[in-house]
């Protein structure tokens, strides 16, 4: 229910709301959290009919808005939903348009937040000053913002060094993932996949991108692992940038190709069965923002290995819901063996897991607090 005195949210996408990729579905999932909780919640897109289809999603069930940027007048659309009362505008990107929004809307004086979608973290200190230079000397987007939305709390740390001084409301609440009630999910039938029933499954789940997602150490932390012991590893998710076939060729060359299952991309419960097919979870990324597709393994009770790069993984180790290996295919394959041989840290990083996914990602724990955050960002702006 809506009260009169519930703030009212207008998101902002930096790009076509249409298009299926974490940032969009990120945002999408906050919108669906908020109108739960009650608030009142908008949100404008670009409009762009080019995106492939494979990759094109409905947004019909959530009230975007679509305009095309190149011919309307954006700033006039939104300044018209400014109007009303208690109106918060939420900025999800810091594209030049995006600016010239942020500007027109400040001397609207309606409060603006902004959530970093990993556009605030970086990686050393040459990286650091170049995002310091640009924020501080280039653009006064970040520094226009009565709000700051982190996704971890890894990321909000570090902040301070790229944004000195800055004076706004920081709320730190990761992606949201909605469960599937775990009796009713049907594992995905092992014979069927020419899995032995009593050998080791690792699963991973995500695009097939070699560089980023760190797959040039799990394969060959998988071929370590495997020449000893009877595990598999299953790799869920699209190609990109045809890394299939290198990683075909690198398993191939490590002798492992015939243990290796590439299910392509899964969606829904025929994803959720593959998961549940698994022994276990890992994801060595060069990096992740927060990720929703190790949030959901960890939520489901898979026992996870992540990178200690991504941002998430001194938060996860903490609360013992996952194990976090350096970028080294000797340490990876290490804790991968480690796994496969202590049923009883499977079962604690499991209990953990469930845990921690349950406070930090649900729907129902993060809408009262989206709430809190946008009304101290109202309060703020009022005084």
């Amino acid at each position: 229910m809506i009260t009169a005195t519930a703030p009212r949210v207008v998101h902002v996408f930096p790009n076509s709301a249409r298009l299926s990729c974490g940032p969009c579905n990120a945002i999408m999932a906050f919108m669906e959290c908020q109108l739960q909780q009650g608030l009142e919640v908008q949100a404008l897109s670009p409009a762009d009919p080019h995106i492939a289809a494979e990759r094109r999603q409905p947004i019909e069930h959530l009230p975007i808005q679509e305009f095309d940027l190149a011919t309307e007048d954006f700033c006039a659309r939104a300044l018209k939903l400014a109007e009303a009362p208690r109106t918060v505008f939420h900025f999800h990107g810091i594209e030049p348009w995006l600016d010239t929004l942020g500007r027109a809307l400040k001397k609207n004086s309606t409060p603006q937040v902004f959530t970093s979608h990993g556009q605030l973290h970086f990686n050393g200190g040459w990286h650091a000053l170049k995002k310091f230079t640009f924020l501080n000397c280039f653009s006064g987007f970040i520094r226009r913002m009565d709000g700051l939305h982190f996704l971890t709390r890894h990321e909000q740390q570090r902040s301070r060094f790229i944004l000195p001084g800055l004076a706004a409301t920081i709320f730190v609440q990761p992606n949201l993932v909605r469960l599937p009630a775990e009796t009713g999910i049907v594992p995905a039938a092992r014979a069927a996949l020419g899995i032995p029933a009593e050998a080791f499954v690792f699963a991973y789940l995500g695009r097939l991108d070699v560089n980023t997602k760190g797959l040039d150490f799990l394969v060959p932390a998988f071929a370590e692992i495997s020449r000893t012991a009877d595990a598999r590893l299953v790799l869920i998710g699209p190609d990109f940038a045809g890394g299939r076939e290198l990683l075909e060729q690198l398993a191939k060359k490590l002798g492992c190709a015939d243990k290796i299952i590439f299910a392509g991309p899964q969606v829904g419960a025929v994803k959720w069965g593959f998961l549940k097919m698994a022994d276990a979870f890992v994801s060595p990324s060069r990096w992740e923002a927060c990720s929703i597709a190790q949030a959901e393994a960890i939520g489901l009770g898979l026992p996870t290995i992540v990178s200690t790069e991504i941002n998430l993984a001194p938060e996860m180790v903490k609360r013992g819901a996952a194990l976090a290996a350096p970028l080294e295919v000797s340490a990876l394959a290490s804790e991968m063996r480690r796994l496969m041989q202590d049923v009883a840290l499977r079962e604690s990083l499991a209990t953990a897991g469930r845990k921690w996914v349950d406070a930090e990602f649900s729907f129902a724990n993060a809408g009262p607090r989206f709430t809190e955050f946008y009304r101290s960002v109202l309060a703020g702006a009022s005084r």
